[in-house]
């Protein structure tokens, strides 16, 4: 099977670093206002471009405001795994493909998988800097990693998450340990909505059977 995870709010437990960094990236545009926490928790669409309209960033200003918050995670970005992730994943790669699509920057993303110490179970790391959707990027790796959308799974914290992997085709898990909260990830109707990384390995036995 192939396991496709969004990063941000999923893998690593980073609201307070993102929000910093979006909240200094605006400051250096000087344009619009500072983003909040309420803006990450209940966006439709959790990318970087999708905050600065949010804020009030002209659209034509939108990938240069993207752009510095990339710069600034390449600055300096310290995170820590959500407990309970490494097992998860370390169980599931012993079986599976696990590959990470994120609104972040693909870089800084794989040098910190590496430095808490899962890269070794994570296929590729495919960033936001490469211009697509989600969805197409889920297709993606389908065709790299030879699966159906029968047996693929799109695992995500926000309904933006959702929205993509359905878009695709694919089975969609929501987590409810990162941004966006539990009632509004409920509202999207994921396949799956789970409330430990634990539980990722019960979807995986279930759907065996």
């Amino acid at each position: 099977m192939l396991f496709l995870f969004d990063y941000d709010g999923v893998i690593v437990d980073s609201f307070d670093q993102l929000l910093d960094l979006c909240v200094r990236a605006q400051g250096s545009l000087g344009v619009g206002r500072s983003p909040t926490a309420e803006d990450f928790r209940t966006i439709e669409r959790l990318d970087f471009k999708s905050i600065a309209g949010a804020i009030g960033i002209p659209e034509e200003m939108a990938a240069d405001y993207a752009k510095r918050v990339f710069a600034l995670q390449e600055e300096n970005w310290s995170v820590k795994l959500f407990e309970g992730i490494a097992e998860a994943f370390r169980a599931l790669a012993e079986r599976d493909t696990l590959a990470v699509i994120t609104a972040s920057h693909t870089e800084p993303v794989e040098a910190t998988l590496r430095d808490l110490g899962i890269a070794s179970t994570i296929s590729s790391v495919m960033g936001g800097e490469r211009g697509k959707s989600k969805a197409e990027r889920i297709a993606i790796a389908m065709e790299k990693y030879s699966h159906s959308p029968s047996d693929t799974f799109m695992i995500g914290d926000a309904i933006s998450d959702v929205r993509e992997g359905k878009r695709a085709g694919v089975k969609t898990v929501a987590v409810s340990w990162g941004f966006q909260d539990r009632e509004l990830l409920a509202g999207e109707r994921p396949d799956f909505l789970v409330d430990d990384p634990a539980d990722l390995l019960k979807i995986r036995r279930d759907d065996d059977r």
